[in-house]
C-alpha cells in the first residue's frame, strides 16, 4: 500500500491544481465579460473597480495632466472637460482622485459608444500566477472581427484590468 500512496497523493495534487486553474479561468473570463458590459453600459463605477493597480497608476498620470492644465487654464480646461461630458465643477476636479476620475471617464457617453457596437468572444485564457493574458475578438454587427488582447493582474483576490483595447487611453 505504500507504493501506491505517493501516486495516489501526486494524483490529488494534480486534480486539486487542475480545478483551481478551471476555476481561475472561469474568474477571469467572467470578469472580462463583467468588465466589457460595464463599459458598454456607461457603468464607470463597476468599470472602474475593476481596474489594477498598474492600471490605475497610468490614470494617475492622465489625471496630473489634467489638473496641470487646470492650473495653467481653467476655463479652457473646464470647457473641455463639461464638451466631453464630465458633470464635474473647478473645485471638485482639483480634488478628483484617480478612482473617482476614472469611474467618471467610464462614465461618460463616449466611452459606451466606443465598446457598444462590439460583441465580445474569449478565445483562451492563459494564466501565468497572479497574471492573466486573454485573447479575445471583438466583433461587429457587419461582421468585421478585431483580435484583442487583455490582461490581468490577481490582487486582493480578485482578477483586475492591467490592459483592456486601449482603455486608458481617453480624455
Amino acid at each position: 500500500m505504500g507504493k501506491l500512496a505517493v501516486p495516489i497523493m501526486l494524483l490529488l495534487t494534480a486534480a486539486g491544481a487542475s480545478a483551481q486553474n478551471a476555476q481561475a479561468d472561469s474568474l477571469v473570463r467572467e470578469g472580462v465579460v463583467l468588465f466589457m458590459s460595464a463599459l458598454q453600459e456607461g457603468d464607470g463605477d463597476t468599470a472602474a473597480s475593476m481596474f489594477s493597480s498598474q492600471a490605475l497608476a497610468q490614470v494617475e498620470v492622465m489625471l496630473n495632466t489634467v489638473k496641470q492644465s487646470l492650473d495653467r487654464d481653467p476655463e479652457g480646461t473646464m470647457r473641455r472637460l463639461v464638451n466631453a461630458g464630465y458633470t464635474v465643477d473647478e473645485e471638485a476636479a482639483e480634488d478628483w482622485e484617480p478612482a473617482d476620475y476614472l469611474a467618471q471617464t467610464l462614465s461618460l457617453p463616449m466611452i459606451s459608444a466606443r465598446y457598444t457596437p462590439y460583441t465580445l468572444e474569449i478565445d483562451s485564457v492563459a494564466i501565468n500566477g497572479r497574471s492573466a493574458t486573454v485573447q479575445m475578438t471583438f466583433s461587429t454587427a457587419s461582421g468585421n472581427q478585431i483580435p484583442q488582447q487583455a490582461m490581468l493582474t490577481l490582487e486582493d483576490d480578485a482578477w483586475k484590468i492591467s490592459s483592456f483595447m486601449g482603455i486608458t487611453a481617453f480624455p
